[in-house]
């Protein structure tokens, strides 16, 4: 008998990486696939990080095109078909679904062929694509109930990161995100200098304002596109302030980490999802959140320095999230795949 294949999608990377992990650490038996995009932004020339680190992790990755609400509305038939036919040539015993566009036609079209769908939705609420194939999965799982995967590299840090940084000050982590935040990083540049003065900034910028960010070249600042496992891992492991978005995966990373941050919540997420995700932090004492409608660069410097005085406080309460935070939710998905499988 062959053994199953797995397809994994979704717009959720780090999770998805995660159980890609959990499954080799526990060498099952198992081919793995990955069905992802080929450019972080619709439409925007922006290369996504996806496929770069799924190969590197020895899994097949395959682009389809996907279409969002509105104008590419189109493309959602061509992803459809692009995704039968892929099904149809990797034969599949499972999808697993991370929520986002992508992987909405890959899991209509495993239903239409009759394949198991397992979705994990990361936000407190299903995202609109996840309602629409949570009608028919097989299996709904929710962060809630069996958290959010998380990379194991993040919890051993190399002693040295990959580029060059000293550790004598307080380390400030900036980030919008896997593909960065361009109105996070325009609130940012202006204070650059003043933040250097007293700390050492490392700020993930995206690729987009990358030359932006090359333009800074005050001592103690560390800018660049995105920052691997192993990068991120020391990261966290030495920030005094995480400075960034409030998406359910660095929620989760903040947490189980016990990095304090000063969060600034995407204003059109769906759902509002991100301050939700923010307040629950701030209800725990290790966050602070901001309104990005009325934020301005002084502000932002100002509540830096606020927190920085109080730091203690908030580094103790983010310690003791950290200790309660569980960090089972890949063996999770892994045990639902397994129990798909053996009711096959």
């Amino acid at each position: 008998m062959n053994q199953p294949t797995i397809c994994i999608t979704g717009g959720h990377l780090t999770p998805a990486i995660a159980v890609i992990e959990e499954i080799k650490r526990r060498k099952l038996p198992w081919d793995i696939v990955f069905v992802g995009r080929s450019e972080a932004f619709e439409g925007g020339g922006s290369p996504a990080h996806e496929e770069r680190l799924v190969r590197a992790s020895g899994v097949p990755f395959h682009v389809i095109v996907t279409g969002r609400q509105g104008l590419s509305v189109w493309k959602v038939p061509i992803g459809l078909i692009q995704s039968l036919r892929l099904l149809i040539k990797e034969c599949p015993s499972v999808v697993l679904s991370f929520g986002g566009y992508v992987g909405l036609p890959v899991c209509v079209a495993a239903w239409m062929l009759g394949i198991p769908v397992i979705i994990h939705e990361q936000t407190g609420e299903l995202g609109f694509a996840n309602r629409i194939i949570a009608a028919f999965a097989r299996r709904v799982l929710l962060s809630s109930e069996i958290g959010i995967p998380l990379r194991e590299a993040l919890f051993h840090p190399f002693q040295k990161p990959s580029f060059p940084i000293g550790v004598t000050r307080p380390i400030l982590y900036i980030t919008g995100g896997s593909t960065g935040a361009r109105t996070l990083n325009a609130l940012v540049f202006p204070i650059i200098s003043q933040l250097c003065e007293r700390c050492t900034v490392i700020h993930q910028v995206g690729a987009a304002d990358l030359p932006s960010a090359h333009k800074h070249t005050e001592k103690g600042y560390v800018a660049a596109e995105y920052f691997d496992a192993s990068d991120l891992a020391w990261i966290y492991g030495h920030t005094s302030i995480l400075i960034g978005r409030s998406g359910a995966n660095t929620v989760a990373e903040a947490c189980a980490l016990g990095v304090p941050a000063i969060f600034i919540p995407l204003p059109w997420a769906a759902g509002d999802e991100q301050t939700k995700n923010a307040l629950s932090l701030a209800h725990e004492g290790m966050a602070i959140v901001l309104n990005q409608k009325t934020l301005t660069a002084e502000t932002l410097l100002g509540h830096i320095g606020t927190m920085m005085q109080s730091l203690a406080a908030y580094k103790s309460h983010a310690t003791r999230v950290a200790k309660m935070y569980p960090r089972e939710g890949a063996v999770k998905v892994v045990q639902e795949i397994e129990d798909i499988l053996s009711r096959a």
